[in-house]
């Protein structure tokens, strides 16, 4: 296998580690102050330590675990706004993306959004997570590299911005379907090559997401205060 089928199979073992551990955060096998071992993590998914690590280092962008000298990584306590900062950097660079995307779009391009919209639409179908996460982080990737701007690219993939994907599904209360046909607006943008309104819709369509996991963690905040309460 090339160097960019590795860096490609090691993305995607990062990705399945990362959803791992979110749904062990969430769920709450992992509580806030829980050590994450690295060794153990990665005999239970399966892969070695080095997605594990790869993936410990988004986690700890969100504010998901925090890795401290000689203490290892953690899990932190965490709030709804520790959990949107990322969403207006991820915004802004998307939005120059689609904007510059938009002058590149051709048919076989917009195909290509289209296909990962319709693997989206029947992950949502087959309630399949992992594939709907997969398809909607090469659906951004591919507006990313269709701007033909090398830098951006390499610093939305240094950033690890693609990570919000699976804080949303995690998170959102959103259906899998409702999260898929969000997109379509973008395809219609970018199908015009109307580089303005590609702009605005990719920003909206990032935006309006921190929107809502801020108002859904705030809504199991206040129904958990609700029930200490009685």
């Amino acid at each position: 296998m090339d160097e960019s089928g590795n860096r490609s199979g090691r993305r995607v073992f990062r990705e399945d580690v990362k959803e791992f551990l979110l749904d062990a955060i969430l769920g709450g096998d992992l509580k806030p102050g829980d050590r994450i071992v690295e060794t153990r993590v990665a005999q239970q998914v399966g892969v070695s330590q080095g997605p594990v690590r790869e993936a410990l280092r988004d986690l700890e962008l969100f504010g998901f675990v925090v890795s401290e000298p000689f203490r290892g990584t953690r899990v932190r306590e965490i709030t709804p706004a520790d959990l949107i900062e990322v969403y207006p950097i991820r915004a802004a660079l998307e939005g120059v993306a689609a904007r510059d995307a938009a002058r590149h779009m051709d048919h076989d391009a917009i195909r290509h959004l289209e296909s990962c919209l319709e693997t989206m639409r029947q992950a949502a179908h087959n309630n399949d997570r992992k594939t709907h996460i997969e398809a909607d982080i090469q659906f951004h990737r591919f507006i990313v590299l269709k701007s033909g701007n090398r830098m951006l690219l390499q610093m939305w993939e240094n950033t690890r911005l693609s990570s919000s994907t699976i804080v949303t599904v995690a998170l959102s209360h959103r259906t899998l379907l409702e999260l898929a046909d969000r997109h379509m607006e973008i395809i219609d943008a970018l199908t015009r090559q109307d580089s303005e309104l590609a702009e605005t819709v990719m920003r909206s369509h990032i935006e309006e997401l921190a929107t809502w996991i801020a108002d859904d963690q705030v809504d199991i905040s206040l129904s958990t205060t609700d029930k200490e309460i009685a």
